[in-house]
């Protein structure tokens, strides 16, 4: 992109931002209704069928409806069906006209979700139809991708109501599949689904279908259809992709093998892929366009066949056959899965095109009078559609435009408290092991847990997100503030200066973040809300702009001489330290993760914080997790303790040789001890390459144990700012072949169970998640007596020494002497109390 170009574009989203934040002080408009549906793609599903209603009683004749599409040339059939109203108007998806309009209707319908800058005006009503019965997996039961739910989930929790079909749809998809029980603040319409109105009998859908295709240049005649709609089946929504030349071949087997001057073949595409279709020449004439409600085409249609799509609910009610064609179905299930067993569909299924056939056939001869299809068919109608009797529509209005009452279920009532966690920015890093770990070792039949995610697209940040423990919601904030650019740039300036400033309490600025909080949590209510990271101002403003809660910032390390922390003359935690302790008085707890690191902290820190306020909570390990990742996939051992000190030494050689070298080839066998000669004693240490570590104490110490202990090395994991540094001190040293760096490395655990002795040299620490790490592994470990060691190690396990050269290089030299000590550390009691520390401050 040229740099004329980024500026333009910087201009335009400026200009944006300004207007809407201009029109966000407007006064809503009473009795107007924004309709969307699919994003823009169309006029269609349930928030049709309720402007429909609306635009034809006369009680809502003097309401104002604006309709969002994303190409009003390519609807232009739409917009002339309603150039006589006066109260009709469309909008562009996007557009600059669309965001005024998002910003002063009073009522808000929608089938899918509102984009990024959205926020829910105090006065305006919400309603989210959603747009179909769950068959595939949904929102956060898809594992390993919670992300993809990032938008829905916060439009959900901005709406005042969500429409559902049933109980079930409530609690598949809502309650858990979307995690909403507990924090919903809204209502649950259980009304069925209004787009159905259309398609029961006395609504003539067949001569509305005959004409809709007719005004489209496709030919429908009067033989009875066989609708063919597959669901879109590609892997990310914004990449949708379709087979063309499948969807014909398998048309023309169906045409080939039924009666063809009884029955006709039509096709309805998801409406994502539908315009992509629709290019084929030899489709067109199968092709319903998406112009066309589907559920004009289901009112017309005398047999259904299609595959993981639940358009077959809205079918049920009609009382016609279903046919399941499903040839893919286990890969289909490897990336979605399905909530219903396709055993239990109410339809026949069939994997192939000649099955396909053969199941229409006698579906057509009326011999579907199996006992097991006919059950199957009226207990899922009972179950997922048992309201859809042709007057969904009229009830949901009702309810929403206050003209009556419906069928209404709270998600929002529990017995847990209600925490939110902002987990840090998710590198790697303690902090982010320490937030997993936590959220491992919570009681979640107590807690209801939240974890908030700054949203980033990297496959590496994806690969932590799906780490969370699935018994936690997650939710992201992604985008960013809606206000004008002068209230920006002092947000800003608070930022960056600290709470106290005049800037600060300007009305403007209060109001600037209490906009956000509703754009990123919508209604949502927490009990306790927790900045576990603690290292910016940013999360804790958000926080203290939320509704009325308890409220915690962890302090991972002596923040004080952290915020002071130089790295070649610069000091770059300084001003977001400084800025995040000018809000520390407005928290309830501040919590150290230590009881020597909160001595510290309150001492350092007293001068922006009552004493009172301070308080510590260990940090918890998941000891599964850390076994899981050490085993030797080299090995038929399944922990380095079940090999031999020759080989633990040849295959810790081994494995740092491949991440110097990753083409180097693995080692395929264990050589026997009389190949190796003299073992290796190995020194290992993990951690960022920063001067409050001081890796050059830990190699100058090394230098010493090297010169009377040959058969020694020490392995160092890590990266940052100082490892061109310690590289020099190396090689300066002579230690090249002894001392090696092998960069960041997601796993460390199986070096750490290869290492003979784990060792920190740092100056200052709060609590090492390493060191926990390397005594769940019985692997020793030795630190140097920084500030807050007392507590950060288990009573009388671990190796202390005073933080000079020479006593830490005395300390790894009696720790050669002592090969072979047992580590005693009870993992299970020591979590078992930090997890106590951590919900005694939810009590305080």
């Amino acid at each position: 992109m040229t740099k004329v170009k980024r500026i333009s574009r910087r201009i335009k989203n400026l200009a944006k931002r300004e207007a809407q934040s201009y029109w966000r002080n407007l006064p809503i408009m009473e009795k107007s209704v924004l309709f969307e549906s699919y994003s823009g793609n169309g006029m269609l599903c349930h928030p049709e069928a309720i402007f429909r209603y609306m635009l034809e009683r006369p009680e809502y004749s003097d309401f104002k409806f604006t309709w969002v599409l994303n190409d009003i040339h390519r609807y232009e059939s739409i917009t002339r069906d309603f150039e006589s109203y006066s109260n009709v108007s469309f909008v562009k998806y996007g557009s600059i006209e669309y965001h005024r309009k998002l910003s002063i209707s009073k009522y808000l319908v929608n089938n899918v979700s509102f984009p990024a800058p959205f926020v829910k005006r105090d006065g305006q009503v919400y309603l989210n139809t959603w747009h179909g019965v769950p068959l595939k997996k949904m929102g956060f039961d898809i594992a390993g991708r919670p992300e993809d739910a990032k938008n829905i989930v916060r439009n959900f929790l901005a709406a005042d109501y969500l429409l559902s079909s049933s109980p079930a749809m409530t609690d598949t998809m809502y309650s858990k599949a979307f995690k909403l029980q507990g924090i919903y603040e809204g209502q649950i319409l259980e009304e069925g689904n209004p787009r159905t109105d259309r398609q029961q009998a006395n609504a003539q859908p067949e001569l509305e279908f005959r004409t809709l295709m007719d005004k489209n240049g496709v030919r429908v005649d009067d033989r009875k259809i066989i609708l063919y709609a597959p669901t879109w089946k590609g892997e990310s929504y914004f990449s949708p992709h379709n087979d063309a030349a499948s969807l014909k071949g398998l048309i023309a087997n169906i045409e080939e093998g039924i009666d063809s001057t009884k029955y006709q073949v039509l096709l309805k595409a998801h409406q994502v892929v539908s315009a992509a279709v629709s290019e084929d020449a030899d489709l067109k004439d199968y092709l319903i366009p998406n112009s066309i409600p589907t559920n004009v085409a289901l009112g017309a249609t005398s047999l259904l066949v299609t595959d993981y799509s639940s358009i077959f609910y809205d079918f049920l009610s009609t009382g016609r056959p279903v046919v399941f064609y499903i040839p893919d179905i286990d890969d289909y299930r490897r990336y979605r899965d399905l909530y219903v067993d396709p055993g239990d569909l109410p339809g026949r299924v069939t994997n192939s095109a000649a099955g396909l056939v053969e199941a229409i056939n006698l579906d057509l001869a009326a011999e579907k009078n199996d006992s097991r299809i006919t059950d199957a068919y009226e207990q899922s109608r009972q179950k997922y559609v048992p309201y859809d009797d042709g007057r969904s529509t009229e009830r949901v209005t009702n309810a929403v435009f206050g003209r009556g009452e419906a069928r209404t279920i709270r998600l929002s009532g529990n017995d847990k408290q209600k925490i939110l966690l902002y987990a840090g920015g998710l590198i790697p890093n303690g902090i982010t092991t320490s937030a997993l770990n936590l959220l491992d070792n919570i009681d979640y039949s107590r807690f209801d847990v939240t974890v908030l995610c700054p949203f980033n697209a990297q496959s590496a940040k994806q690969h932590i997100y799906a780490q969370i423990n699935p018994n936690a919601r997650v939710l992201f904030r992604f985008g960013t503030f809606t206000s004008g650019y002068l209230d920006n740039v002092l947000r800003l300036r608070v930022l960056k200066y600290g709470n106290d400033s005049l800037i600060a309490k300007l009305p403007s600025q209060k109001k600037l973040w209490e906009t956000e909080w509703r754009r990123c949590f919508g209604n949502a209510k927490f009990d306790h809300m927790i900045d576990f990271s603690g290292y910016t101002a940013f999360w804790g403003m958000l926080f203290l702009h939320g509704p009325e809660s308890k409220k915690s910032i962890w302090l991972h390390n002596d923040l004080a001489a952290d915020a002071l922390r130089s790295v070649e003359g610069d000091t770059p935690l300084k001003d977001g330290l400084y800025s995040t302790f000018s809000i520390y008085r407005k928290f309830d707890n501040l919590v150290s993760v230590s009881q020597g690191l909160n001595e510290i902290n309150r001492l350092s820190l007293a001068k922006w914080a009552p004493r009172s306020n301070f308080s510590w909570a260990s940090n918890t390990v998941n000891e599964e997790k850390i076994r899981q990742m050490a085993v030797l996939n080299d090995s038929s051992a399944s922990t380095s303790h079940e090999l031999d000190r020759h080989h633990r030494s040849m295959m810790m050689g081994d494995l740092v040789q491949r991440l110097i070298d990753p083409g180097r080839p693995a080692l395929k066998e264990i050589a026997t001890p009389v190949d190796l000669g003299v073992p290796f004693f190995t020194f290992f240490s993990a951690g960022r390459l920063s001067p409050e570590k001081n890796h050059i104490r830990l190699v100058r110490a090394f230098a010493r144990v090297h010169k009377r202990f040959p058969a020694t090395r020490l392995v160092i994991a890590g990266d940052g700012p100082l490892k061109k540094l310690i590289r020099q001190e190396i090689v300066s040293l002579g230690l090249t072949e002894s001392v090696k760096l092998v960069g960041h490395i997601k796993n460390p655990y199986q070096l750490m169970s290869l290492s003979d002795a784990f060792v920190l040299s740092s100056d200052y620490e709060g609590q090492p998640m390493v060191l926990l790490e390397a005594l769940v592994l019985g692997v020793p470990v030795i630190t140097t007596s920084f500030g807050s060691v007392k507590g950060a190690l288990p009573k009388d396990v671990g190796r202390i020494v005073a933080p000079t050269v020479d006593d830490l290089a005395a300390g790894m030299m009696t720790q050669i002497e002592s090969d072979g000590e047992v580590v005693d550390f009870d993992v299970v009691s020591y979590n078992k109390r930090a997890v106590a520390e951590f919900e005694q401050i939810l009590l305080r």
